[in-house]
C-alpha cells in the first residue's frame, strides 16, 4: 500500500459524481484506470507530487506505459499487473508525462494504445459490466437478452462508428446494421470495440490538456520520454501506414502462403517466417496465428506458440522481426508473382498495399 499526505488536483483533476458504485475493487481501477472511482482512490491515498518524486517505482512505470506505445508491435497484457497501487498511479503519471511532451501524435498513440488495452480486458468481461462503463460514457444502451446481446442509441452508435478506422469499414455502416427504434444492434464484441473508440477520445481529451508547473525530477521524466518518442517518431510514422493493410490488399505471396496454411499444407521455414512477421505487423493475435498452423500435418501447439512470440518480439531477444525483403523472397522462392505490377515497385511485402492504393 502506497502511504502518503496531500492532493494536487492540478495532477489528479477534479474527482467526478459516480452515483452507481461499480467496478469498485484495485482490480477494476487496474484495469480501466481512466474511471472515476480510480481518482477517488488516488485522492484517498494522498498522493501528491512529492510522493511521485520519491517513487521510482511509479515513475518507471509510468515511463514504461508511454515507451509501450511507440514499440512498433503493440503487446497487450493478457493478465493485469498484481502492483496494484503502482498500476493504479502510474496511469495518470503517464497522461502527465505525454502531457508534458506537447506531441500530439504521441498523445493520439497513447490514447489509442491505452483504449485497445482496455478493450482486451473488455471482451473477457460479464455483459454488466460492459453495461456500466458504456453508461459512464453517458450511452443509451440496454441488454437485448438474446444475440445480438445489446442495443445502442444509434447517436451512440453514430459517434464511435464514425471514427477511427471503423469508418473505412463498411460492417459498420447504419445501412448495414439492425436499427429498430432508434436501438442499433451489436453483439457483446462489437460493443467493446465501439467502447475503445469512445475510451480513446476520452483519453486523449485528458492528455491534451495543458501542463501546469511539476517538480524538477519529473521534468526529467517528461523530457526522456520526449526525446525517445522524437528519436522513433520518423520509423514510428512510416510503420503506422504499414500496418493498416485489408485483408483484401494482402500482396500475392502473403495471400498463397495464409490459403496454403489454411488447407493443412506444408510451409518451408523461409514461408512460415514471411506469413508470420507479416500478420504480426498487420496486428494479428499470437492466439490467431498459432490456430491458422493448427491443420499444418507437424503442428505442436507449445512450439509453434513460442515460435511466433519469439518473431513478435515477446520472447528471447524481444526484438519484432521485420519481414524478408522481396529480393530475399525471391533468392529462396517464395515470391508468388514477381511479374505484379505492384510487386515490381517495392522492396518489401509490408508495402504493397500502399502502392495498391495509389
Amino acid at each position: 500500500m502506497i502511504v502518503a499526505r496531500g492532493i494536487d488536483k492540478r495532477f489528479f483533476g477534479e474527482i467526478e459524481k459516480w452515483v452507481v458504485a461499480v467496478l469498485p475493487t484495485k482490480l477494476d481501477m487496474v484495469k480501466y484506470p481512466f474511471l472515476p472511482q480510480t481518482k477517488k482512490y488516488i485522492a484517498e491515498l494522498g498522493i501528491g507530487f512529492e510522493n511521485i518524486v520519491e517513487n521510482q517505482s511509479i515513475r518507471e512505470r509510468a515511463k514504461e506505459r508511454v515507451f509501450a506505445t511507440f514499440d512498433l508491435v503493440a503487446h497487450y497484457r493478457e493478465e493485469p499487473s498484481k502492483q496494484f497501487d503502482i498500476e493504479i498511479v502510474s496511469f495518470p503519471v503517464a497522461v502527465l508525462y505525454v502531457s508534458g511532451t506537447g506531441e500530439k501524435s504521441l498523445a493520439e498513440r497513447f490514447a489509442l494504445f491505452e483504449a485497445k488495452q482496455a478493450q482486451k480486458y473488455l471482451e473477457n468481461e460479464k455483459e454488466d459490466v460492459i453495461l456500466n462503463i458504456a453508461k459512464f460514457f453517458k450511452w443509451d444502451i440496454s441488454r437485448t437478452g438474446h444475440v445480438p446481446s445489446f442495443a445502442v442509441h444509434f447517436v451512440n452508435y453514430l459517434s464511435n462508428a464514425t471514427r477511427g478506422r471503423l469508418v473505412h469499414d463498411a460492417r459498420w455502416k447504419l445501412v448495414n446494421r439492425l436499427v429498430e427504434k432508434g436501438q442499433v444492434y451489436v453483439t457483446k464484441e462489437e460493443v467493446c470495440r465501439l467502447l475503445q473508440e469512445e475510451i480513446r477520445r476520452h483519453i486523449e481529451e485528458r492528455v491534451k490538456q495543458e501542463l501546469g508547473r511539476i517538480p524538477r525530477e519529473m521534468q526529467n521524466d517528461v523530457d526522456e520520454v520526449k526525446a525517445a518518442f522524437l528519436r522513433n517518431k520518423p520509423h514510428l510514422e512510416e510503420f503506422d501506414q504499414i500496418v493498416r493493410a485489408e485483408e483484401s490488399d494482402y500482396p500475392p505471396c502473403v495471400k498463397g502462403l495464409f490459403e496454403r496454411a489454411t488447407k493443412g499444407q506444408h510451409l518451408s521455414h523461409v514461408e512460415r517466417f514471411t506469413l508470420v512477421t507479416y500478420l504480426i505487423h498487420q496486428g494479428v493475435g499470437v492466439d490467431a496465428i498459432v490456430k491458422l498452423f493448427s491443420n499444418v500435418p507437424d503442428f505442436k501447439e507449445d512450439k509453434t506458440r513460442y515460435q511466433v512470440e519469439h518473431l513478435a518480439g515477446m520472447k528471447g531477444s524481444r526484438t519484432a522481426y521485420t519481414t524478408y525483403s522481396c529480393s530475399t523472397l525471391q533468392t529462396h522462392g517464395v515470391c508468388a508473382n514477381p511479374d505484379d505490377p505492384i510487386c515490381r515497385r517495392i522492396k518489401n511485402p509490408l508495402t504493397y498495399h500502399l502502392k495498391k492504393r495509389k
